[in-house]
């Protein structure tokens, strides 16, 4: 699943093409991802995109007073096509230029230039809502606070960590109700940067240690989004390119490898059901 690097990466790229076009049609293909009343589709019609947003690890395309909201889950994919391009962001289902739509394709949206905004989901986990403005604060109010926002202070990670502290400080990074958009890829490439063990307490952690976790999370998403994301057999950015974030990483997807930071080697297990890696020389 494309945590907030990769989706940051394809919010980024589909502002860019998207921004002031106006919706002039969706078409849903799979009620199961998209349910579409005809007084819904009339509604928003018309609408100018203002934007192309993110919040946790939700794509929120912002038509005024409502909001288009798209989640990728394990399988989904965004494609771009217009007279000049066709690009994808997602899950790479080869595609064609011929290929659209496909026996994948599950929502389209065609906008005033004749390009046109096609939702692919393989395995159909992925999900397409549509929000009015007051729905879409009520959603964001459930989330924790953005890793890169002004809100994530080392006062609020505190305070996370106080209310989590008899869980592991894994599973506290990436519960989204506190903090929002990080996954087993970051969690695990944060606290290897901090010098954490993933298993620890939360709140078994020295306040030195919180402050090196509040610093070494932003400090390794920025770093991700600088390199568009993490590619792995699942994922490329909007500009249908393989994120290359892969190179820098020190310890996720490297179980049994030397470590980068000392002689040991990296080890795995499932934390949470999640497969989690660390090294037991770097991190105490």
């Amino acid at each position: 699943m494309p945590e907030l690097p990769e989706v940051e990466t394809i919010v980024r790229d589909l502002e860019h093409r998207l921004k002031n076009k106006k919706l002039t049609g969706i078409k849903s293909l799979d009620k199961k991802v998209f349910r579409l009343t005809a007084a819904e589709a009339k509604k928003i019609i018309g609408q100018p995109v203002r934007s192309v947003e993110r919040r946790a690890k939700m794509i929120i395309i912002n038509l005024g007073r409502d909001n288009l909201l798209i989640h990728l889950k394990m399988t989904g994919q965004l494609v771009y096509k217009s007279k000049a391009a066709i690009i994808a962001g997602g899950h790479p289902i080869k595609l064609e230029r011929q290929d659209l739509p496909n026996k994948f394709t599950r929502v389209i949206f065609k906008f005033s230039d004749q390009s046109a905004l096609y939702f692919n989901d393989v395995r159909r986990f992925a999900w397409v809502k549509l929000a009015s403005a007051a729905e879409l604060a009520s959603l964001k109010g459930k989330l924790g606070a953005e890793p890169l926002g002004s809100d994530f202070t080392l006062d609020y990670l505190k305070k996370v960590l106080a209310r989590k502290r008899k869980t592991t400080i894994k599973q506290a990074l990436i519960d989204q109700k506190f903090i929002s958009g990080i996954g087993n890829i970051y969690a695990d490439e944060s606290l290897f940067a901090a010098r954490i063990k993933p298993m620890r307490r939360a709140g078994s952690l020295e306040p030195n240690e919180v402050k090196k976790l509040w610093q070494a999370i932003p400090k390794i998403l920025r770093l991700a989004i600088k390199h568009r994301g993490t590619s792995f057999s699942d994922y490329v950015d909007a500009r249908g390119q393989a994120g290359n974030f892969i190179k820098y990483l020190k310890v996720y997807g490297r179980a049994g490898q030397p470590c980068q930071g000392c002689a040991g080697l990296v080890k795995k297990i499932k934390l949470g059901g999640r497969g989690t890696h660390w090294c037991d020389e770097c991190q105490k």
